[in-house]
Order: C-alpha cells, then sequence, then structure tokens
C-alpha cells in the first residue's frame, strides 16, 4: 500500500502540465521567404523532422517526468514492505479489550474474533530482541513470549468485565516505561467505547489504536431492584432498559423456575414487574429481554427475601400521620397487627423505632430510657434549617428535612441529612432524628412515604439482611455475621477483613452464617457501560491519552508498527530516479543541439 506523509504537496503536480504548455507556445514555424539560404533550412527541416519530433516528444516526456518524481518525493511517499522489516529492539505492550462488549456479533462475527486476529498478527512480527506483555479486560499486563502470547490467544473469550481503556494504556506506559530498550510501544485492540476512554495525565509512550468498525445497535437491562426489598410474600422488581433505539423490547421477571410478570419497553424506560414467592427464605430471581446482538447484558440477576409481613404497633406519641399510614400498608398486606415493633416517642417493647417527642423537655427521659435499654445513642439538641436525606433508604433518598435533633453517640448511621446522622440503629433500637410530619420533614406528603416506612418496619427494624452489589471480578466487603460465599464450586470462607472477590459469572450468590442459616446475598450483574456501545473518535482518544495516541486502520498499524519498520519511505528513491531523469534530459536536448548546429553548417 501506498501513502504520502505530507499529501497537500501532491497539489504541485499540476505543474506537470508546464512543459506541454511551454512546448506549445515556443513552437517554432518556419518563415514564408524565399531566400535561398532558409529555402535550404527549410529542406533540411523536412529531411529531419521525424527526428526533431521524436527528440522533442522525449524531452516532453522527460521533463514532465522530472516535475512529477519532484512532487512525489516532497510528498514523502511511503510503502509496505513485506521483507527485510527489521526494528529496533521495543518493549510492546499488546492491550487485547475482550471485555463484555467485545462479545457482540456484527455481520455474523463476534468483534473479538477480528481483534484477535489481529494481535495474532503482531504478535508474529516480535523478534528475539523485543519484550511483550499482553493485557486482557482484567487490566493486568502479562510478560510472554511469542508462543504463550500465541496459546492466550488462542483460548480468549469475552469478559464479563469492563475494561477501562484509559487506566489500562497508562499502566501500560508504565510498564514499558520501564524498560531500558530501544523503542517502546502500546498498542490497543478495542471496540472503542466511548464510555471506556478516562480522563488522566498525557501518556508520553506512542500509542496505536486499532480504528473500530460501526457500532450495532443494541439494549440491555442496565438496574435492576427489588421494591420493597423484602417480599411479604409479594412485591415488585423495577427495572430500567438501556441501549439504543425506539422499538418495544419485551421484559420477563422469573422468580425461582417461574416467569412472575412481563412488559414492554423501550431503551431508557423505567418498568415494574409484580411478583410472589412461593415460600418465605431467599429467592434466586432474574429479569431477563429477548436475545440481540450482545447477549451478555439481556439479563440482570437479584436475590429476593420473602418474609412474613412485620406485626406492627404504632403509639400515639409516634404521631397521626404515622398512625394512618400504617392502617394504610395493613389494608394492603404489608405489615400486620401485633406489638413485634413498636413505633413510639420512646424506646417500648422488644424491637422498638424510636422519634422525637413533641415536647423537648422529654427528651431527657428518652436519653435515659435508651440507656436503660444498652443503647449509645442519644438525641441531642434540636435544629433547624433545610438538609437532603442521603443513604440506602430506598425512595426516601434526597427527601428534604426541615427540623431534625442531633444525634450523637454509638450505633450504626443508615442515613445522614447533610453531614449528621439522622437514622441510627443499635442493637434492637432503630433511633429517627426527625417526627416523620410535614413540619419536620417532606417525607409524609411525598409518594416515597410508604414505602420507606415498608423498608423501615421489614427491612431496618426487623433485622436487615444485607444484599450486596458487585461486578464480575470486584473485591467487595461484606457486613459482619456470613460466614461463607456459596457458589456453583462451593463454600468460599470469608475471613476476618470481611472482603471477597464477587465471581466473574453473573448471579445471585447467597451469604451463610456458621450454623448454615442464609443471612444475606452477592447480586453480581454487569456493568451497565459495557452496553453502551457508541465508539470513542479521534478528539475523543487524544482528549483522554493525549497527543502521541493515533486511531489507525488496519493497514496504517501494521504500516506504523514498531516505528514504522514496517514501511519504507520513497522520497530518496524518487530523488535518485529524478536526477537521472535530469541527466537523460541534459543529454537528448545537448545532441538535438548539437545536430542542429552541424546541419546549419
Amino acid at each position: 500500500m501506498l501513502a504520502f506523509l505530507q499529501p497537500l504537496v501532491l497539489i504541485g503536480l499540476v505543474a506537470a502540465g508546464i512543459p506541454t504548455l511551454l512546448h506549445l507556445l515556443t513552437r517554432r514555424l518556419p518563415p514564408t521567404v524565399t531566400f535561398p539560404a532558409v529555402r535550404y533550412l527549410a529542406e533540411t527541416e523536412q529531411r529531419q523532422s521525424k527526428r526533431i519530433k521524436l527528440r522533442n516528444l522525449l524531452l516532453l516526456l522527460l521533463r514532465t517526468l522530472l516535475i512529477v518524481l519532484v512532487v512525489l518525493a516532497a510528498a514523502r511517499p511511503v510503502a509496505s514492505v513485506r521483507v527485510g522489516a527489521g526494528h529496533a529492539p521495543t518493549a510492546l505492550v499488546l492491550i487485547l479489550d475482550n471485555s463484555l462488549s467485545s462479545g457482540v456479533v456484527v455481520a455474523g462475527r463476534r468483534v473479538l474474533d477480528d481483534l484477535t486476529d489481529h494481535a495474532r498478527r503482531i504478535v508474529g512480527q516480535v523478534q528475539p530482541d523485543d519484550r511483550l506483555w499482553l493485557m486482557l479486560a482484567d487490566g493486568v499486563p502479562r510478560r510472554v513470549g511469542t508462543t504463550e502470547a500465541t496459546q492466550a490467544l488462542d483460548g480468549v473469550t469475552p469478559s464479563s468485565r469492563r475494561l477501562d481503556l484509559g487506566r489500562a494504556v497508562r499502566t501500560a506506559a508504565q510498564v514499558a516505561g520501564g524498560e531500558a530498550m530501544a523503542a517502546r510501544e502500546i498498542v490497543v485492540l478495542s471496540d472503542l467505547q466511548s464510555s471506556a476512554l478516562s480522563a488522566g495525565d498525557p501518556i508520553g509512550i506512542p500509542v496505536l489504536m486499532l480504528e473500530p468498525g460501526p457500532a450495532p445497535a443494541n439494549h440491555g437491562v442496565d438496574s435492576a431492584r427489588a421494591e420493597p426489598a423484602v417480599w411479604a410474600p409479594a412485591g415488585a422488581v423495577h427495572m430500567s432498559l438501556g441501549g439504543d433505539g425506539r422499538e418495544p423490547v419485551p421484559i420477563r421477571l422469573e422468580v425461582g423456575d417461574a416467569v412472575a410478570g412481563r412488559a414492554l419497553a423501550v431503551p431508557g424506560d423505567r418498568v415494574g414487574l409484580g411478583g410472589r414467592g412461593a415460600r418465605p427464605g431467599w429467592i434466586a430471581a432474574r429479569v431477563a429481554t429477548d436475545p440481540d446482538e450482545l447477549r451478555a447484558d439481556d439479563d440482570w440477576h437479584l436475590a429476593l427475601r420473602v418474609a412474613p409481613p412485620a406485626a406492627v404497633s404504632v403509639q400515639s406519641g409516634a404521631g397521626t400521620f404515622l398512625t394512618e399510614a400504617f392502617d394504610v400498608l395493613r389494608d394492603g398486606g404489608r405489615v400486620s397487627a401485633g406489638s413485634a415493633i413498636v413505633l413510639a416517642d420512646r424506646p417500648v417493647g422488644g424491637r422498638a423505632i424510636v422519634f422525637p417527642p413533641t415536647d423537648p423537655a422529654a427528651v431527657g427521659a428518652v436519653n435515659r430510657a435508651l440507656a436503660g435499654r444498652g443503647v449509645g445513642a442519644r438525641l441531642a439538641d434540636r435544629q433547624t434549617g433545610e438538609w437532603v436525606i442521603r443513604g440506602d433508604i430506598g425512595p426516601a433518598d434526597g427527601t428534604p428535612v426541615f427540623r431534625r435533633h442531633r444525634i450523637d453517640g454509638g450505633g450504626t448511621v443508615l442515613a445522614r441529612a447533610g453531614a449528621e446522622p439522622w437514622l441510627v440503629r443499635e442493637g434492637n433500637v432503630v433511633l429517627v432524628a426527625s417526627r416523620l410530619e410535614p413540619e419536620w420533614t417532606a417525607l409524609p406528603v411525598s409518594a416515597s412515604f410508604l414505602p420507606f416506612l415498608d423498608l423501615l418496619v421489614n427491612r431496618v427494624a426487623a433485622g436487615d439482611a444485607p444484599v450486596v452489589r458487585a461486578a464480575p471480578g470486584d473485591v467487595v466487603e461484606v457486613p459482619a455475621g456470613p460466614a461463607d460465599l456459596m457458589t456453583p464450586s462451593g463454600a468460599v470462607p470469608i475471613t476476618g477483613d470481611r472482603r471477597v472477590t464477587a465471581p466473574l459469572e453473573s448471579g445471585a450468590y447467597f451469604l451463610r452464617s456458621a450454623a448454615g442459616d442464609t443471612v444475606g446475598a452477592l447480586e453480581v450483574n454487569h456493568d451497565a457501560r459495557e452496553s453502551q456501545l457508541a465508539r470513542a473518535d479521534f478528539r475523543a482518544v487524544r482528549a483522554s491519552l493525549g497527543p502521541v495516541a493515533r486511531l489507525l486502520s488496519q493497514r496504517a498499524l501494521e504500516r506504523d508498527l514498531f516505528g514504522g519498520a514496517g514501511r519504507a519511505e520513497l522520497s530518496g528513491l524518487l530523488l535518485v530516479i529524478a536526477l537521472a531523469t535530469a541527466a537523460a534530459e541534459f543529454l537528448v536536448a545537448s545532441a538535438g543541439a548539437q545536430r542542429v548546429e552541424s546541419g546549419a553548417d
């Protein structure tokens, strides 16, 4: 393949027409005179006309060729070479992006299969003096030989992980930059999602990136959560459908082995799917769509907890809004009448949810009652202002608060108003910093009031069984209590730091106590950004990695690999040919002039 490093210079080829124009303008016609000397010259010219025409044509061609050669040499042409293309010893980091999105099928073939073919060709050009690292979707650069690299490429498959290309290239730059080699390069073979290019410091090592093909249409499940978190026994799962297009996509909710609900959605929609648990306990569930070109993002796994409705009693000190709200929840089957959980303005019963009393003078009595139950949390001074509630409190997250007490002491903070604790659990007592009345917070007049109360009694006060969410391969921390993570290959012990590595396969994995009870779950699902197949362009690549990053076609990448060892610049050869052409033109012109002089004599 022939290419030009200075293609704009080719405009100068227009000058190749100058010799022809000059020949036409300077063509001499014999004068029409009759004196003897001129008649002799005319007869001589007629005898030599064929030779003169041939010489003039040859001069025209040589002068035109000379201009063309000079212009082409100035444009710096380069050509691919297949033989004798050696290169300086190079530290090469080859990044093969086999993240989840590489499994998309385009024209009947996976994108990863094409990328792997390119990788094999690059590995085939590695010489014994080079040093090669191979980096896959896990982001770990591995030093390999050509044989090891070929074996790794033969076994590569789409991973469930997400690869941050910006971070991966910077890691590769650190690896290659630490080598005392004559040259260093990074090659990136990726579908080049725009969402994968993170910002950071510019790279100082040449980065050659294969230009990706067009992105196909795609849809996928971006998220799904049980609402409420504990079904009693009915509930719903709210899911978000991502992707592009506006065609309706069938959605289904599978609870255990049964299909519990169906719906239609278009990308961008948030859909609720109702269902019912067949038995109390933990159940694996899945939200799924019909398969498309990228199948790995077409489902989302959940762990559902089904439990009997909490038996709740509301005392008058908690306020009329709570009394009326729990009447509605009781009619809907979300709670039942009883005293397992008591809502009041002081700790009462076995499990208690305590709200500040209406009379500030009674705060001291509340604190003494808390101390009597061994609870270290205390209600402090009352404050007025406006704060936003933040925490794992379902739909109440983001609700404004206008009046609250400070909470001092111990306990687990479940939600904060601004930077201060607002919802604290310690032992079998849950302490709320605000009364649930419109003067204190906007919760009682919002649509999130009943779902928040449902969560408060059925999950928080009744004993929260944790659900930890992670992407495949992530290292996450699980709450205290579980002893093992149950996987298809067996129980994985949870060590003292309570950190576990999420399995690489998506699914709902349950947490088991030392006594053998299921006490929580780990939901492992794909990163929703992998469903965003839009490609990064040249500007996005430069913005992320700096000016050394280049987006190249397949041929250009093979040509520029190893510092351009696979190409040869032809300017020197063209200048040599131009010099020979100029010499030939001089000889032809000189010979013609000598013949004319001798003929004249």
